[in-house]
């Protein structure tokens, strides 16, 4: 998680809350992820493991992936102009290619 919120980080500084900024951050993302496929990998697998340990009544693993996610919301948060409901767009809209990435489609896929 910490590779994301780096990549995040400073990308959209001065650029506070226009689309300038979100195509910043989205752009660093992508070269994170096509660079370095691995982090989003092991992103996605710690979140299947906190929810297994969870379902086991150890929610220690889980505590530490929220928090983590948290670090990404806020590191992406500001730069959004702090709206809430942006910052969760921003977020969500990285979802599908996530997954597209994690299966081995291109992004395209699907337009």
């Amino acid at each position: 998680m910490e590779d994301t919120r780096s990549a995040f980080e400073g990308t959209a500084d001065g650029m506070e809350g226009g689309e300038r900024a979100l195509q910043a951050m989205a752009n660093a993302y992508t070269r994170l992820i096509s660079t370095h496929p691995y982090t989003l990998l092991t992103r996605m697998r710690g979140y299947a493991t906190a929810a297994a340990a969870e379902a086991r009544g150890d929610d220690l693993i889980g505590e530490v992936a929220r928090a983590g996610w948290m670090r990404i919301w806020e590191t992406a948060h500001l730069p959004l102009g702090a709206d809430a409901d942006r910052t969760a767009r921003f977020l969500a809209r990285g979802m599908p290619g996530n997954t597209l990435t994690a299966i081995g489609l291109p992004a395209s896929a699907g337009k």
